[in-house]
């Protein structure tokens, strides 16, 4: 009996032990999300400029330049805008963010040839991560895909006011 009772509680201390770090290892990690910033140069061709500014109040900076072929800029689409990400898509933002796991990123000093430049910066949990190079990581594409997808959907007022998002 004595035997059998030592036994179930090294079990629940065991159990209790290896539940409380599976919670921390778990843990949000966007948690104290403040900002991310996004960048994306131009390129001989037709790549276009794109900058991008979202807070965890979902307030969104963007501007954005889109060229044709030769360099000649397509006005139509771009522009300065500023105004509030709607929910859904600030989840969607979230929810790549932290699958990307970008506190484990760290992108190659690349800057050399005809490509964009991409610039990532993330202010959360009492940290600032910077990632920028012309050559990121392969693990990072997600989350690149989805930035230069969301500067190109999002709906935000065209607004006149200058501002300048961090590099």
């Amino acid at each position: 009996m004595k035997y059998s009772n030592i036994l179930f509680k090294t079990f629940l201390v065991s159990s209790l032990f290896f539940l409380s770090i599976g919670c921390v290892s778990t843990k949000n990690t966007m948690e104290h999300f403040e900002k991310i910033i996004f960048h994306s140069t131009t390129c001989y061709g037709s790549c276009p400029s794109l900058s991008l500014e979202v807070h965890a109040d979902r307030s969104t900076k963007l501007q954005r330049q889109f060229y044709a072929f030769g360099g000649k800029e397509i006005a139509a689409n771009s522009g300065t805008f500023q105004g509030s990400m709607n929910k859904q898509s600030f989840k969607l933002l979230m929810k790549t963010l932290k699958n990307s796991q970008y506190e484990k990123l760290a992108f190659p000093n690349i800057d050399c040839c005809d490509a964009p430049v991409i610039t990532i910066i993330i202010y959360a949990n009492g940290k600032r991560t910077y990632l920028k190079s012309m050559m990121p990581l392969q693990e990072a594409t997600e989350l690149i895909q989805f930035l230069t997808e969301l500067t190109k959907d999002i709906n935000l007022p065209t607004t006149t006011e200058k501002f300048e998002i961090e590099q």
